[in-house]
């Protein structure tokens, strides 16, 4: 037999619109008429109807989550986050439909009709739909609340995402500081936002630690995936021999440089060093161990969330950029 309201009013003696309240999280309620509605539901297998509590508050509860459809080869961010962003969801009491879409061929007025038919309450965008997508300037438009992990801020939408250039920063520091100066730099796609960032704090950091700007020319661009990045750094030596490190702009880059580079004879980090950008975490299995750079993911997962209910509570768009932590490993090695 189906478990009702009516079946935990009467074990409380309490009203069933007490009781319906209390499972509602509506005002007026006493917090310990609260408590003990909620555990003798708890206790009774009560499952409510979402389709007469939408009715009874006029919220649907759900947030879209929209990810990306990337290439295989390609490390999802939101694989790291999506966990933790959906467990602070549900402890507000919010439940998350979540979208897969690709980034190009967007179909235009697709947001509103999802944001119609499925009477969402707000929207979390996970990286790379950046503010210059198609659907990011829609959600603007729409002012549906919403959280962007890209680049894209406006007054119904936040930002909660990692801190790139200052990632960035701490790769070019870090292999400064184990004395490297001859160093090649593997980008990704030059469009991105997160590559022009990554790039620009290394570059910040090169110059502050030698007084001379990056020489552009040790840079190239790979896709992300680590056949790029084995093509990439095969391209710098052979430009550039004498380079004693490479930076990449994500971790299958590197691993494809490394592999690359064992083909060729060349070790690593004796012969030369590799620092990745990520901290996936299969690269503490790598051989030798990768050294990354890692992004908070679960903080950013839990900050999304709750700068989302801000912005459902009336509280204006909030941003937060957190810091990547430097993992020291094994593909990095000081210079005598």
């Amino acid at each position: 037999m189906q478990v009702t309201i009516q079946h935990i009013a009467d074990q409380l003696g309490l009203s069933v619109s007490t009781v319906s309240r209390a499972l509602n999280g509506s005002y007026g309620v006493h917090p310990k008429t609260v408590a003990r509605v909620r555990a003798t539901a708890d206790a009774l297998g009560y499952v409510p109807n979402l389709g007469a509590k939408q009715l009874v508050t006029r919220r649907s509860n759900l947030v879209g989550i929209f990810i990306a459809d990337m290439p295989t080869e390609v490390v999802r961010g939101s694989d790291y986050i999506l966990p933790s962003l959906s467990r602070v969801l549900q402890e507000q009491q919010k439940e998350s439909l979540l979208f897969s879409l690709p980034l190009g061929g967007y179909k235009p007025g697709s947001l509103s009709e999802w944001v119609r038919m499925r009477s969402l309450e707000g929207c979390v965008f996970m990286a790379p739909f950046a503010k210059d997508h198609p659907m990011i300037r829609e959600a603007m438009e729409l002012q549906v609340p919403s959280v962007n992990m890209g680049a894209a801020e406006g007054p119904y939408m936040a930002l909660a995402a990692s801190h790139n250039r200052e990632g960035g920063e701490m790769a070019g520091t870090h292999l400064l500081e184990m004395g490297h100066r001859r160093i090649g730099y593997i980008n990704g796609p030059a469009h991105l936002h997160i590559c022009n960032e990554r790039y620009g704090g290394f570059c910040d950091a090169y110059r502050a630690g030698t007084g001379t700007e990056f020489p552009e020319r040790q840079a190239v661009n790979g896709d992300f995936s680590g056949a790029s990045g084995g093509r990439a750094v095969l391209e710098l030596l052979a430009q550039f021999p004498g380079l004693s490190a490479v930076c990449c702009a994500n971790d299958l880059m590197a691993m494809g440089a490394i592999m690359e580079l064992a083909r060729s004879g060349i070790r690593v980090p004796q012969d030369i060093s590799v620092l990745g950008f990520d901290g996936a975490f299969f690269t503490a299995y790598t051989n030798p161990p990768l050294s990354t750079i890692r992004h908070p993911y679960e903080e950013i997962g839990t900050t999304a969330a709750g700068l989302l209910m801000e912005l459902l509570n009336g509280r204006p768009a909030g941003r937060e950029l957190l810091s990547p932590q430097l993992i020291v490993r094994d593909t990095v090695r000081r210079l005598v």
